[in-house]
């Protein structure tokens, strides 16, 4: 698994490579809290495009994030979701907290970055 991340404005993008799953949920958790540590961050954009994989695991590292960014009067957005994350995120229910954007562009505009 391969994390990364870029900020703009208030909002952080993050990028996945790979599994995410229960061999590799911790070590995204901790990555994405560390920079959530920065009180200037509103809004999270998880860019999945490059997502292999993904369990429950995966699924409540998104909803663990999307309460700390609720809590700061923000948004959890997703963008470039696969097909068979978009199953994954519509058996489980996902998408009634989270907002899946057709892009990068798309998600910004809606949370205020232009």
């Amino acid at each position: 698994m391969q994390v990364s991340s870029r900020k703009r404005q208030d909002v952080l993008v993050v990028s996945l490579k790979g599994e995410l799953d229960h061999h590799t949920a911790d070590r995204v958790r901790r990555y994405i809290d560390h920079r959530l540590e920065n009180p200037t961050i509103k809004n999270i954009v998880m860019d999945i495009k490059n997502l292999t994989f993904m369990d429950s695991s995966g699924i409540g590292v998104l909803i663990g994030r999307y309460k700390i960014i609720s809590k700061r009067g923000g948004k959890l957005g997703i963008i470039n979701v696969n097909s068979h994350i978009d199953r994954i995120f519509q058996v489980s229910g996902i998408y009634r907290i989270i907002k899946n954007y057709d892009d990068l562009q798309q998600a910004l505009n809606d949370m205020g970055v232009y």
